[in-house]
This record gives C-alpha cells, sequence and structure tokens, in this order.
C-alpha cells in the first residue's frame, strides 16, 4: 500500500460527508486543494490536498500514483475463481476472483473464508462497475483480515444502505457509500470523489483477537 496505507479515503476531486460520518484515517484529495474535503468535523481527520504545505506538498498526488501501481499489480494477476456477481451464500478463498457482469453487484451474506491463514489475500476485480445491495454484510471467516482484502473495480462502487463491508476499495471512477454502512478498510477513488452518506470509515489495523493484525506481509 506504500503512502495510501494512512488513507481513510483518498480521492482525486473532493471528498464529501453528510450527517455523521466518522473517518479514522487520513483523508485526501490528489486534483484539488484541502477545502474540496467537506462536511467533516473539525479535527475528525488530517486532511491533504494539492495546496498542502511543506513537507506534505506532493504527498496526495504521490500516494495516488501509488495506488495506479497497485491496480497495475492486481490487474496482471490471472482469475482463481470468476462470477457474474456475488450473491447471498457465496463463499470466497484466497486469490483472485473477477466477476463479469457488465454491472457487477453483491447482496446479501458473502464469506471470505481464508482457511486458518491471517496473511491470506484477497482481490475481487470488476472491469466494470459494483454495486453492494442494501442490508449485504462481507463475513470475514476463519483468519481473514479486512487488511488483506482488496476490491479493484474499474469504473463506480456503490455500497447501499446499512451494509458492513470490509477491504482496499479502489475505483476507478467514484465511490459512494450510503446511510448506515461501516467500511473496515479504505476508499481510493482515482479520477472522480469520495461521498459519505452518514457512513463510517475505519482503518484496518487490528485482527479479530484485537492484536495488531499481520497483513504486512500480503503480497
Amino acid at each position: 500500500m506504500g503512502a495510501a496505507k494512512g488513507f481513510a479515503a483518498l480521492a482525486y476531486d473532493a471528498i464529501t460527508a453528510s450527517g455523521s460520518s466518522p473517518v479514522t484515517g487520513n483523508l485526501g484529495v490528489s486534483g484539488a486543494p484541502v477545502s474540496r474535503i467537506t462536511g467533516f468535523d473539525a479535527g475528525s481527520a488530517i486532511k491533504y490536498g494539492i495546496d498542502s504545505g511543506s513537507p506534505y506538498t506532493m504527498r496526495t498526488i504521490l500516494t495516488q500514483r501509488e495506488v495506479d501501481a497497485l491496480v497495475d499489480d492486481i490487474d496482471v494477476r490471472r482469475c482463481d475463481a470468476a462470477y457474474p456477481s456475488l450473491s447471498d451464500g457465496v463463499t470466497l478463498h484466497p486469490g483472485v476472483t473477477c466477476l463479469s457482469d457488465s454491472d457487477a453487484s453483491l447482496s446479501g451474506r458473502v464469506t471470505l473464508d481464508a482457511q486458518g491463514d491471517p496473511n491470506a489475500f484477497f482481490v475481487i476485480r470488476s472491469e466494470s462497475k459494483l454495486h453492494v445491495g442494501d442490508e449485504a454484510a462481507l463475513v470475514l471467516a476463519n483468519g481473514a483480515q479486512a487488511c488483506g482484502v482488496f476490491w479493484q473495480v474499474s469504473e463506480q462502487v456503490t455500497i447501499g444502505k446499512q451494509v458492513d463491508f470490509s477491504g482496499t476499495v479502489i475505483a476507478g471512477e467514484g465511490i459512494v457509500i450510503r446511510s448506515g454502512s461501516t467500511l473496515v478498510g479504505r476508499a481510493l477513488a482515482r479520477t472522480a470523489e469520495v461521498r459519505l452518506d452518514d457512513a463510517t470509515i475505519t482503518l484496518p489495523v487490528h485482527d479479530e483477537s484485537g492484536r495488531p493484525g499481520t497483513c504486512s506481509h500480503v503480497q
């Protein structure tokens, strides 16, 4: 993750929040000034933009480049499993899962099973959009950790209402997280905005036992 590791949300042109949208982690825009990060309580997060002073002048631009490099790394990996979309009852195992629907979705309760390996990584890749339905839940089982989950979506990502979601979400366009939803991970939008509507983002820093996670080994 490099410099992106400390960002709860990174966007190109704006990060906006409405209602109560607490965030644990930094906020940054790589193509706009800090004033384009709006709606967050003062002091709730450290904000960076292209007008940040030294030594942070280029921080968001360089971080976005690291996100681009991560996408390049993900995109060359072969698919270990393939689904049109993800629906209730589906269990994914470590490796790369590819979604083929032109408007991919996730609904119901979907499980990521690490099979006892706390360093297991999961990549879920969509060449189009991803829509996570209202009240969906992503369940981390048998050692799976949020810091080992990566969603690489070429277009828009929309996470519906009252969703429990995990992982680093990378969107080629924008990311919207609707009311009552929680993301344990990161929202990284490469060419558009991140929008929170009464939603929460928390950086993934602990495993299920509450001890510091071991995902630094994930490659």
